[in-house]
């Protein structure tokens, strides 16, 4: 993992997880916006630049960890993932809920399928990765094809992304648990999900949070909110 910071770090601390094969650019479009209200600790993660490899979210998060050792950061007054992002956020925020103001989970993928069922993403994103490599000129519309949209946000990333890598940010994306939380770590979560995202099927997993809160936003499709309306996004979520 490599993470950029922006902004002062006397502000409110911010930690931002973009989504599977993007990186730090995803979050361009508001970046100068946040970075006059908070610090910002933007990760890529491992995979997503050359001569790395993705190896498990618990590995992404010792990489943080020692970052917030290492930089006396103590707690987060926000953070917020999106997609295999929210993945990572939840699962983080699980094992450090009193160091964490407030938690914003996108278009994650909470899910827990049997071995043959990610095993089945695997090939099917393994192809369509091979095809991008292949014919880098309709990169976009190849990922928009499996990714829901998100051509545009993965095509500079995702021919970089090698089988060892996919194969584990697969157990990341659909090997998910959903561990106990008291009320109040559950009352600083809110679950945010378009409903034309075909994440949202994870939604009845989440009903066992009763105190966080879960939007389904009409119309939208995996990160598409943000994406297409970022500052509408902020003002509705975040500020």
């Amino acid at each position: 993992m490599r993470i950029s910071t922006y902004g002062d770090m006397e502000k409110k601390k911010m930690l931002l997880l973009p989504p599977m094969f993007t990186d730090e650019t995803f979050f361009i479009p508001c970046l100068e916006y946040l970075r006059q209200r908070y610090f910002l600790i933007i990760p890529t993660y491992s995979g997503h630049y050359p001569h790395s490899t993705y190896r498990s979210m618990a590995e992404e998060e010792e990489t943080l960890e020692h970052f917030f050792t290492s930089n006396q950061i103590g707690y987060l007054d926000w953070v917020a993932g999106f997609s295999l992002g929210g993945n990572i956020a939840f699962h983080y925020f699980c094992h450090h809920q009193n160091q964490i103001g407030q938690v914003l989970i996108d278009s994650a993928p909470v899910f827990r399928f049997p071995r043959f069922i990610w095993k089945h993403f695997y090939r099917k994103y393994a192809g369509c990765l091979r095809r991008v490599r292949e014919n880098p000129a309709h990169a976009s519309a190849e990922l928009d094809a499996c990714f829901h949209g998100m051509g545009a946000s993965q095509q500079a990333v995702a021919p970089l992304i090698t089988p060892d890598s996919l194969w584990h940010l697969m157990e990341s994306c659909y090997r998910m648990d959903t561990p106990s939380l008291p009320p109040a770590a559950q009352a600083k979560v809110t679950f945010v999900y378009g409903s034309k995202d075909i994440a949202r099927l994870c939604m009845p997993r989440l009903r066992k949070y009763k105190n966080s809160q879960t939007i389904l936003l009409p119309g939208f499709e995996h990160c598409e909110f943000f994406r297409t309306k970022p500052f509408d996004y902020l003002r509705q979520f975040i500020e």
